[in-house]
């Protein structure tokens, strides 16, 4: 089965203008996550999808498989279809270009959860991570919540569930998906509405219109690039490695 890695890419951001480009260590911060796609055993090949033409040439010059597309994408997902309505494959995995440490493995992870599920009509897949002391150490980010059958419920900006027995282990999201080619069919199709315009997580227009998306637990380093003092987190934590 062929899996194309996509990590979407663009120069416009309100937190943080022209961020796949900022220097983590040394590198381009989409590089260093180019770099994590390609340790994976699941993935044939990693194409960044992007709409400036500054991202296009740096790729070029690290010689990354790179390709221009719309700069009307709302969603990285979108930018995703667009990639798939160019290049064939039979799975399609989301990766947030300001994941620079993400987990190989984590990658692997949600790439066979997905495998594991299609005879089931899953047709998306993701990850996340089990954290505590949510508010001191996590306070951002997505948040979900599986039934029993790891099937996500919902997804939020704000903890869910609520803590009512000051127990609960939150399930912090982290920005990968996989897609059969359907889903991103399914996810065109579809205009955006009242969950995913409220929460903006793009993945909840699949879960409003009743398709399913099962998740696993991985393990990687929770380290969101969303700001610029977010360079000094992530570069100590290379520099530590």
């Amino acid at each position: 089965m062929k899996v194309l890695a996509v990590i979407p890419a663009r120069w416009s951001s309100s937190r943080f203008p022209g961020k796949p480009l900022a220097i983590i260590n040394g590198e381009p911060m989409i590089n260093l996550v180019w770099k994590q796609v390609m340790k994976t055993k699941s993935i044939n090949n990693c194409i960044v999808a992007t709409d400036n033409k500054r991202i296009f040439d740096s790729c070029k010059k690290m010689a990354i498989n790179v390709i221009m597309t719309s700069k009307r994408h709302l969603t990285g997902t979108d930018r995703v279809y667009e990639v798939s309505k160019k290049v064939k494959s039979d799975i399609y995995v989301n990766i947030q270009g300001d994941e620079p440490l993400i987990s190989p493995k984590s990658i692997d992870d949600v790439i066979n959860l997905l495998k594991k599920n299609l005879k089931k009509r899953i047709i998306a897949s993701t990850g996340y991570v089990n954290i505590k002391n949510i508010n001191t150490r996590y306070p951002g980010g997505v948040y979900l919540v599986c039934n029993k059958s790891n099937e996500i419920i919902f997804l939020s900006r704000y903890k869910i569930p609520f803590d009512f027995r000051k127990k609960t282990i939150k399930k912090k999201h982290v920005g990968i998906y996989a897609y059969t080619k359907k889903a991103l069919q399914i996810f065109n199709k579809f205009e955006p509405k009242d969950l995913e315009l409220t929460e903006s997580i793009e993945i909840l227009r699949l879960i409003e219109n009743g398709y399913k998306v099962v998740a696993k637990k991985i393990n990687t380093p929770l380290i969101d690039i969303n700001y610029p003092n977010d360079i000094k987190k992530a570069t100590s934590f290379l520099k530590k490695k």
